[in-house]
């Protein structure tokens, strides 16, 4: 069962960065545009500290699901799994993917309008349609589950703290995306800020 968790969670991992890395170089190549602005161009201190947060906390986030991916039985000698529960793990894994699908959906229905980080140098329009009738931010909420299927998958003190401090990284990020949001587009996205949720439940 471990082997078939492993081989599953390394799929889920590939997928998200063959998705991600594909989309960057979709806007790249089709439309001329630099997609990944996290950390870079003129954005303000406090928007620059929260983006290079988010770079590094996503970063050892995906370290870790590869590094548990390929050398669970290693790994788990030194950091002691909280739970060895094969329906745990199971859950885990469809909670990744779920998370993933979502991330992918949102991607795909933000079409050329998508970037990592707050692009403040080019105008883009607002998406409201589809998956992002359910909630302002699908691609954060995909994250958010990827973040907790991990921590599931393979429950530790390393993934727990992982998960809640990416979550929280994400937060502050968001919170900082929506001023960007009701400066660049005012009233229209008003109006989609107070008739949808941030999470979809609240």
């Amino acid at each position: 069962m471990s082997d078939i968790k492993n081989s599953l969670s390394l799929l889920l991992f590939l997928i998200f960065l063959f998705s991600y890395l594909a989309k960057l170089m979709i806007l790249k190549k089709k439309h001329k545009i630099q997609a990944n602005v996290l950390t870079k161009g003129k954005t303000d201190s406090q928007i620059r500290r929260t983006e290079a947060f988010v770079k590094s906390t996503t970063f050892i986030w995906g370290l870790m699901w590869f590094l548990l991916s390929v050398f669970e039985p290693t790994i788990s000698y030194w950091i002691v799994p909280l739970a060895r529960n094969e329906y745990l793990s199971g859950l885990g894994i469809l909670i990744m993917a779920l998370g993933l699908a979502i991330f992918i959906v949102a991607m795909i229905s933000m079409k050329t309008s998508w970037r990592v980080g707050i692009d403040k140098s080019t105008q883009s329009s607002l998406v409201t349609d589809g998956i992002y009738q359910l909630t302002r931010n699908p691609a954060f909420v995909g994250f958010d589950l990827m973040f907790i299927g991990l921590f599931v998958t393979y429950p530790n003190i390393l993934t727990l703290g992982i998960a809640v401090l990416n979550i929280w990284a994400i937060h502050h990020l968001i919170v900082q995306e929506e001023k960007h949001l009701k400066e660049t587009f005012n009233e229209e996205y008003l109006k989609y800020f107070y008739n949808t949720k941030r999470y979809i439940c609240f």
